[in-house]
């Protein structure tokens, strides 16, 4: 999501957290 690159945190738990409000929508 957009949000993904405005929230700051570990890399890793970003991209869990994006790829999985993506595919959950």
């Amino acid at each position: 999501g957009e949000e993904f690159e405005k929230k700051i945190a570990p890399p890793t738990l970003l991209l869990y957290v994006d790829a999985g409000k993506d595919t959950m929508g």
